[in-house]
C-alpha cells in the first residue's frame, strides 16, 4: 500500500513560509551538491496533494509544472477545469475518500506538499504516513507555521535524521497508530 509522506523544509522556528508565503529564506541554502533526497522520494512518489495556495505560489515559480511527471490533486474550494496536460485534478471533498481513490489507483506513494491548513487536516483525519522534516537553520520570525494550532495531537517515531554540511537537519519520522 502507499504511503502518504509529507516531505518539506520548515525554519528553525517552525514556519513553512513568510506571511505573504514567500519562500524567499530557503534560497541561501539552494545546493548543487545536495538534493536532501529528493530524487530518492520523487522516485518513489505517484501523486501530489498541495493546497490552492501552494499551487499558487507554485506556479509564480516559472513556466514549467515541476510535477508533470506525477498526478496533482489540488484542494480547494475554487475548483476549475482539469489540466490534462499537467495532469492536474482540482478536487474539494473528503480528504479520506481521495486518499482512497489515489490508493486504489496505485501503490506508489503520495506527496502531501501542504500548506499549513492541509497539513492540519491531513493529521487531523491520520492520514500521513510519513513526515521528512527538513530544519533550516534560520529564524525568520513569523509566517505560516508547519502545523497551525488546529492540528490534533499526533504521536511520530524517528526512523532517520541527516545533518548535512550547511547546518540543516532532516528528520524523518513515521507516524504511530495507537
Amino acid at each position: 500500500m502507499s504511503n502518504v509522506i509529507l516531505y518539506i523544509a520548515a525554519s528553525f522556528d517552525g514556519y513553512i513560509a513568510r506571511k505573504d508565503g514567500s519562500i524567499d529564506w530557503l534560497t541561501a541554502f539552494d545546493s548543487e551538491d545536495e538534493d536532501y533526497d529528493y530524487t530518492e522520494l520523487v522516485e518513489r512518489l505517484g501523486t501530489v496533494i498541495m493546497g490552492g495556495k501552494t499551487y499558487r505560489q507554485v506556479l509564480t515559480f516559472g513556466d514549467d509544472w515541476p510535477y508533470a511527471d506525477l498526478t496533482s490533486y489540488i484542494v480547494t474550494r475554487h475548483v476549475q477545469p482539469e489540466d490534462p496536460e499537467r495532469r492536474i485534478k482540482f478536487y474539494d471533498g473528503d480528504l479520506t475518500a481521495l486518499v482512497a481513490q489515489i490508493r486504489a489507483e496505485s501503490d506508489k506513494d503520495i506527496w502531501l506538499i501542504g500548506g499549513a491548513e492541509l497539513n492540519a487536516a491531513f493529521v487531523n483525519l491520520n492520514l500521513i504516513d510519513e513526515y521528512i522534516v527538513s530544519v533550516i537553520p534560520v529564524m525568520i520570525g513569523d509566517g505560516i507555521p508547519l502545523f497551525p494550532p488546529t492540528t490534533a495531537q499526533s504521536r511520530v517515531e524517528l526512523i532517520n535524521m541527516k545533518r548535512y554540511p550547511n547546518s540543516i537537519v532532516q528528520l524523518h519520522y513515521k507516524h504511530v497508530r495507537e
